[in-house]
């Protein structure tokens, strides 16, 4: 059993639940944040929380992460995408506890061709986007001691993602659109869990190494590539007639927030620091629908 103790916001969300779950299997004390104090968020309750549970490190996976929820209601947004981040900051610093933070490939605007680097220039063109931009900065600020990970397109069995709904109207409609011009990797949130408890178990031996990083599932696709690999493993349990996926274009799609074209995200730093490799996000895809299936049937 290990001796490291993780405190994790988000314990609800897609990425906060596969920590928990991984923590376990790595012998790794997880307790969850009870998300009720960040509906009084105050700095002295924050503060509190975290000095009543003396974790080694506090982990944020607390995410307002629907983006289109995000573009009409930008104050929850920020709250919940920038206000979070800023007083965890502020309170691990105080008590001199290492801030571990997700964020996400949506902080740049998608006008490069090539995968984008930690250092490159972020625009982020929705909400959703510039509150997380806003939380990296202020984590930045307030606490030295941080580890930020962008992610982006993360997926599982559980929550709102592209998967499950696309799962539904693949059950639902015998033809289902998806957008072919936008281009990234999709992540399995269980793969982002365990890079996470295998950051931490490096901090944890002594090295100094904080700063930003990125994840993502290996390989390039586009929503539609997604949805295809989706229909497949989808067929193979017999739950829809679909035979193929209809291409849109973004100006098609009656999205409310503007999505960057390419986030595709250049992972070679995690590899070099920590030998956090990439994984296959269509193995991760094929273990989510089975899961789908199973709990269904």
């Amino acid at each position: 059993m290990s001796h490291i103790k993780l405190l994790v916001t988000g314990g609800s969300s897609q990425v906060g639940s596969a920590l928990c779950a991984r923590a376990v299997s790595a012998g790794i004390n997880a307790v969850w944040f009870d998300d009720n104090i960040l509906d009084s968020l105050t700095l002295k309750s924050i503060k509190a929380a975290i000095a009543s549970h003396q974790p080694d490190y506090v982990i944020n996976t607390v995410s307002y992460s629907v983006v289109d929820l995000a573009q009409d209601n930008p104050e929850k947004s920020h709250t919940y995408n920038h206000d979070v981040a800023l007083l965890l900051a502020q309170a691990c610093h105080s008590l001199n506890v290492p801030l571990v933070h997700l964020s996400t490939d949506y902080v740049f605007d998608g006008a490069q061709r090539s995968p984008y680097k930690e250092e490159a220039y972020t625009a982020p063109l929705n909400r959703f986007g510039e509150a997380k931009l806003a939380a990296e900065q202020a984590i930045k600020q307030y606490c030295p001691e941080h580890i930020i990970v962008r992610v982006g397109w993360i997926f599982s069995a559980q929550g709102h993602n592209f998967v499950l709904r696309t799962l539904r109207q693949l059950q639902e409609h015998h033809h289902v659109k998806a957008v072919s011009d936008q281009h990234g990797c999709p992540t399995y949130a269980n793969d982002v869990a365990r890079v996470l408890i295998a950051i931490i178990q490096q901090l944890d031996c002594g090295i100094s190494v904080w700063g930003t990083y990125h994840y993502s599932g290996a390989e390039i696709t586009t929503w539609k590539g997604f949805a295809e690999a989706i229909l497949a493993a989808a067929k193979k349990h017999g739950v829809t007639q679909a035979e193929n996926i209809d291409a849109v274009s973004s100006l098609e799609w009656p999205a409310k927030a503007p999505r960057p074209a390419y986030s595709v995200l250049d992972c070679s730093k995690i590899l070099s620091t920590f030998g956090i490799r990439q994984r296959p996000w269509r193995s991760g895809l094929v273990k989510v629908i089975d899961q789908v299936f199973q709990t269904t049937q």
